[in-house]
């Protein structure tokens, strides 16, 4: 399948240079959108812009990628909303986003697609869930205050001893 987007998350700028410069050097040549999580979009530019410099590659980083801030509050730090849609996500399809990371993109790219949508129509857009759900763990409570119906998410205790199968020894 050919697409016409790929989006991305942009935390260190590494993923989404090595992806424009992908794209722009294959036959591929979808357009790269990146959500960045920290920094804002100029460092990031200047960062693909360095990279293609040192290719001798006669481009402009803004020509091959669209990069725009989705940090929200700041790094790893969310938004109620930004909380709730990770959770609706998970709710409604099963794809668990991390809300550090492909959370606030995926959060991003669908807050331009309300706001844009001319920009985004027809076109085939690949979404590229990058990880990051150990960043999950440390905002289970606060998704977990955003529940309605209460405490539906329990964590496992591992403060106790749990019998090993042949009946000998402790796990923990």
């Amino acid at each position: 399948m050919i697409f016409d987007d790929i989006v991305v998350a942009c935390g260190s700028g590494g993923t989404v240079a090595g992806l424009s410069i992908g794209s722009w050097l294959s036959s591929l040549k979808a357009k790269v959108n990146a959500f960045c999580v920290c920094d804002d979009p100029e460092y990031f530019y200047e960062y693909a812009q360095s990279l293609l410099d040192g290719l001798d590659a006669k481009i402009r980083s803004s020509d091959i990628v669209s990069i725009q801030s989705a940090k929200g509050l700041g790094y790893a730090m969310n938004t109620s909303e930004e909380l709730k849609f990770v959770k609706e996500i998970a709710e409604t399809t099963g794809v668990i986003l991390d809300p550090v990371y492909s959370g606030k993109a995926a959060y991003g790219m669908m807050k331009d697609m309300g706001e844009n949508p001319k920009k985004w129509e027809g076109r085939k857009i690949l979404f590229i869930h990058t990880g990051g759900l150990l960043g999950l763990f440390d905002k289970s409570d606060d998704v977990q205050a955003s529940l309605v119906g209460g405490n539906r998410w329990r964590k496992m205790d591992i403060n106790h001893s749990v019998p090993r199968k042949d009946g000998t020894g402790k796990m923990f």
